[in-house]
């Protein structure tokens, strides 16, 4: 297939392969054939310059690839000024060759926009969270918000024409800047995107090139994909666990306890002069944490000094008092989590409120603590 978007191999009667002095001999034919002052033609003046245009392009090697890559993506048209070549730019502004294009649809005021968004994988990733939450929020369980996730799903892959125009475009750009590792990088991706025809061309471009040593980014449609389809899936658990929570708290407050009962989970003994104190059997009631000395999971630290009770409750008597910033290890807590059982340096347990703890080490451990093993 011969890309010849303005017609300068056509007007010249070259290919790409003919030699500077066959084209040179062909332009100087053509031009005293063409020139104004004895061709009388109404054309002659614009066909005179257009064969000077192609000659002063065809006959330096650089300038003669770069039309040739760009006639790939470009017709009469729209073909752009060879003069100052731009690259695109990432959504950023930033200059790289690691670009895509991507036709992403978002809801706007309960109508439907499109935007063609250039840009790098990261760029896509931001443009994804960012709009499909917001089209989520805006129109849940209107059909308008699943017609833009079908269509921003499918358009990370069915831009191939756009994608092969922008890769094409920066190789050229890159090349006439002289930035031969970003070229060759752009030229290397639109192979993807290229028929065998435009392929024959970019390789062609690609051979006049170092060859760089490291691969293109990736960019994996897999997981932007499943960034769409995150907030359906966190929405849905999040109603799925609601729904379940109430499930289990209507079934509790209505069919087994028929009244709402706050959790007494210490027995009490009330002595005849009329006392009531809170009795040891509360440890049949704590929910236990397995001691593992070798895991820093369960180490905690008080946020300040506190007094350490022999029981979940400030009625029971207390076994010590501990500084802040001590550490401890977590070994077991109420069912109402306000109180938690706690090992100290010298594995006594005893019990202090959840609010003064805070994951993590505090102090330093002691080496003969018994929180944590010592090998």
């Amino acid at each position: 297939m011969n890309f010849d978007s303005l017609k300068y191999f056509e007007l010249l009667d070259a290919d790409e392969q003919t030699d500077e002095a066959s084209l040179k001999a062909k332009y100087h034919e053509k031009a005293k054939f063409w020139h104004p002052d004895h061709n009388t033609s109404p054309n002659a003046l614009e066909t005179f310059q257009q064969l000077s245009k192609a000659y002063d392009i065809l006959k330096n090697p650089k300038q003669k690839h770069i039309y040739r890559l760009l006639s790939i993506i470009y017709t009469q048209n729209d073909f752009p000024s060879m003069e100052r070549l731009n690259t695109y730019k990432s959504a950023k502004g930033i200059e790289t060759p690691y670009l895509r294009v991507f036709s992403m649809q978002k809801v706007q005021k309960g109508k439907i926009i499109t935007e063609n968004l250039i840009g790098t994988y990261d760029d896509a990733l931001t443009f994804l969270r960012n709009n499909t939450v917001k089209n989520f929020l805006q129109v849940i369980f209107i059909p308008k918000f699943y017609k833009t996730l079908k269509n921003n799903i499918n358009a990370l892959t069915n831009n191939s024409a756009e994608n092969l125009k922008v890769l094409v475009h920066n190789a050229a750009a890159f090349y006439d800047e002289d930035k031969l590792s970003e070229a060759y990088l752009s030229a290397l991706q639109a192979l993807e995107y290229a028929s065998p025809a435009q392929k024959t061309v970019i390789q062609n471009f690609m051979a006049l090139l170092p060859s760089v040593p490291y691969a293109p980014q990736k960019f994996e449609s897999k997981k932007l994909r499943q960034i769409q389809l995150k907030p359906i899936i966190t929405f849905l658990i999040w109603l799925a666990v609601i729904l379940g929570i109430s499930a289990v708290f209507f079934a509790g407050r209505f069919f087994v306890t028929g009244k709402n009962e706050k959790i007494n989970y210490y027995q009490t003994v009330q002595f005849s002069s009329g006392d009531v104190m809170a009795d040891d059997m509360v440890a049949n009631k704590i929910f236990n944490i397995p001691v593992d000395k070798s895991s820093v999971k369960t180490l905690y630290h008080l946020t300040s000094s506190q007094n350490v009770m022999y029981g979940p409750s400030n009625q029971f008597d207390v076994l010590r008092q501990v500084p802040k910033q001590q550490t401890v290890r977590i070994t077991g807590y109420t069912p109402d989590k306000i109180w938690m059982r706690i090992m100290l340096d010298d594995g006594q347990t005893g019990f202090v409120q959840s609010k003064y703890l805070k994951k993590g080490i505090g102090n330093a451990i002691p080496e003969k603590s018994q929180l944590i093993n010592h090998e």
